[in-house]
């Protein structure tokens, strides 16, 4: 049973019938053994009606106020066959994904000319309480052009579930190059679900700088291609879970061709009886010889009811790779709070001070100033005593 099935038989199109029939996943369907869908399946889910707001952004499910800039176009023709294949492949991966693209309300497609260079923000807005909202946003980068993509979610409190869901395929030309930043403080009782699809051409660079602390569950599915030549790809990785909250990030990066590049560095810290769950996969294809992939998958849980479920995979069919991985999983280290206890902090300081140098490392690669500094911002509020962190970490060389 799915708390979307009586707006699933009002809607329109092939999808609807299919999501009905399949319902919502399972713990059978793997990418989804780990998420509490209670609330989905007990909420009785109404279409989300959009706010009034001054920003580019998802509201309701539709997109307002969308951004006029030089080389920045928006595109009324039909996808291409390529964007066709990669959102019918997407939405018949499971039957949430086929009841995002029924219940689809708003979809908006824009170009970014060649060499151009242009800056997207995009706000988030909470829905209302049962409220849901689905969306979707496709990006063409042309040659050589330059975008930087941000992400920003609305912290209005809601006393009951909502729900906001944006799928987005990205494709980047040859020489083009994004900065993608997400940074989801949703309020607490938001289901927040994310699918990117990314193709980078050859020389293309993608760069995801990802941020979650809010909501009641978060969802983030993550496809990157590496089609051409030369293309790269960059994943940081930050997701501050606790109380009841879940997180849950699956990121795959097929290598398509040699000569490509991508690193991963993925980190929860987890508490209360917060769970989070964090699923990367690289796949190196048979003739991507000469390609280079980094790994690193790191876990702080800070409570014994805290549960984090990390799969990190390397599936390597070329055999002129250079391929690095490590997963670590832990509490607070044990000699640090000692040293750090031994320079005259408390217990309580020594433990904020080692949770905030741990997020700290994603954190600092944030290249979007205002954004990494509201992120300091939200996770020294988070951290227990982290009003006094800013003062130690001037004074203490951990």
């Amino acid at each position: 049973m799915s708390g979307f099935n009586t707006w699933l038989a009002d809607a329109q199109g092939v999808d609807a019938p299919k999501a009905l029939a399949v319902g919502l996943p399972t713990k059978r369907v793997e990418s989804w053994k780990y998420v509490p869908t209670r609330a989905l399946s007990r909420t009785t889910w109404q279409p989300a009606e959009p706010q009034p707001t001054d920003h580019f952004a998802l509201t309701g499910g539709q997109f307002a106020n969308i951004p006029t800039a030089d080389g920045l176009s928006v595109i009324d023709d039909a996808l291409t066959a390529n964007e066709q294949q990669r959102l019918e492949a997407m939405s018949q991966a499971h039957g949430f994904s086929l009841t995002q693209s029924a219940l689809e309300s708003g979809r908006l497609i824009l170009s970014v000319a060649r060499t151009a260079s242009v800056a997207l923000n995009l706000h988030h807005l909470a829905n209302a309480a049962t409220h849901a909202g689905f969306a979707t946003l496709i990006l063409r980068i042309e040659q050589g052009a330059q975008v930087t993509f941000v992400e920003q979610f609305d912290q209005t409190t809601i006393e009951k579930a909502n729900l906001s869901s944006l799928r987005c395929l990205m494709t980047l030309e040859r020489d083009a190059s994004v900065t993608h930043v997400r940074f989801q403080a949703a309020n607490n009782t938001a289901h927040v679900f994310s699918n990117l699809d990314i193709t980078c051409g050859e020389h293309a660079a993608y760069r995801l700088q990802t941020i979650e602390f809010g909501s009641k569950l978060a969802r983030n599915d993550i496809y990157i291609a590496l089609t051409g030549r030369e293309a790269s790809a960059s994943v940081n990785g930050l997701a501050i879970t606790s109380d009841s909250q879940y997180h849950d990030t699956h990121l795959a990066i097929d290598h398509v061709v040699g000569e490509t590049n991508s690193e991963m560095m993925f980190r929860n810290m987890v508490d209360g009886k917060g769970e989070a769950t964090f699923n990367g996969r690289v796949l190196i294809q048979k003739d991507s010889q000469r390609s280079a992939t980094e790994q690193s998958i790191a876990n702080l849980l800070l409570s014994e009811s805290a549960r984090v479920n990390p799969k990190p995979e390397l599936e390597i069919y070329a055999d002129d790779v250079t391929a690095s991985h490590g997963c670590t999983v832990g509490s607070l280290n044990k000699t640090e709070l000692f040293y750090l206890k031994s320079r005259g902090l408390s217990e309580a300081d020594a433990r904020a001070f080692l949770q905030y140098a741990f997020a700290e490392k994603i954190v600092e690669e944030i290249e979007h100033p205002e954004i990494r500094a509201l992120v300091e911002t939200q996770l020294l509020g988070e951290l227990k005593h982290g009003e006094l962190i800013a003062e130690l970490k001037e004074s203490v060389d951990v």
